[in-house]
């Protein structure tokens, strides 16, 4: 039987074996990431030491200005900058002119790396819709069906992992012992972004066997199988990835279906 800390060691040489650490001229270190953006770019952050000797982890404005390639202007709408910043803060960034960035000690540069590049993929992921549809932002519409159908979920629930990281999950549904599961749930706005699918199924292995999570948890994500109001047929190697993994995978047309085991 696999073991939680055979999990951290795979976890952790995987880690050291995807990342590449440039030292710039300008004593920026550029860090290349093992994970693309739906254009196929891999997603690049830049370390840089401060006066202090804290380190500021920064994404250089790509995120935004990727979104902005797309015709998503985030900045233009109050309300949309709104959430984008709501969503930032949850992760722990702050968002600088079109930078998202944090600042950490050595110690804890690890753990903020891996929150800025989370939230990086996430807010690529929530506003990568097309220009049409931008007034749509998935997250609103899955904490609308659970209010509508009065589920009781606690929003932006944070785990610690296998691997001492932080993983974070849109919604929890508390479970009862071992009469009712614990529900972790993930969100998923692109019906075909496969590397944000392979992040997800990250978090969850990395959270599933942790100390802190009860053992009888089970793990769901929610995908947005519209565009521009039509129904589209997702991915299906990432439903097939999702439920390899054991996670069960919601298609947002068929989210009425689970009413009933939200509610247990």
């Amino acid at each position: 039987m696999i073991t939680a800390e055979e999990l951290k060691d795979n976890y952790i040489s995987w880690i050291r074996k995807s990342y590449d650490y440039s030292q710039l001229d300008n004593g920026v270190i550029r860090i290349d990431t093992p994970f693309m953006d739906n254009m196929s770019d891999g997603i690049i952050i830049y370390a840089v030491q401060n006066s202090d000797n804290t380190i500021m982890l920064t994404d250089d404005g790509w995120t935004l200005d990727n979104l902005k390639s797309r015709g998503v202007f985030v900045n233009k709408s109050r309300p949309r900058k709104k959430l984008l910043e709501k969503q930032l803060k949850i992760y722990g960034i702050t968002l600088d002119n079109n930078d998202l960035m944090i600042t950490t000690e050595l110690k804890k540069f690890a753990e903020a790396k891996h929150r800025l590049l989370q939230a990086i993929l996430f807010v690529n992921d929530m506003f990568m819709l097309s220009k049409r549809n931008t007034s749509n932002i998935f997250l609103e519409d899955v904490d609308s069906y659970f209010v509508d159908n009065h589920i009781r979920v606690l929003r932006n629930a944070s785990f610690i992992g296998n691997s001492g990281l932080t993983h974070k999950f849109e919604f929890s549904i508390a479970g009862f012992e071992d009469e009712v599961p614990y529900r972790l749930i993930k969100i998923m706005s692109s019906y075909n972004n496969p590397m944000f699918a392979k992040s997800i199924v990250t978090d969850v292995e990395q959270t599933r066997y942790s100390n802190n999570v009860e053992t009888n948890t089970n793990f769901y994500v929610f995908i947005n199988d519209f565009k521009n109001k039509e129904k589209v047929n997702p991915n299906e190697e990432i439903i097939n990835l999702f439920k390899s993994s054991d996670i069960q995978p919601i298609l947002f047309s068929e989210r009425n279906d689970f009413v009933d085991t939200f509610k247990e």
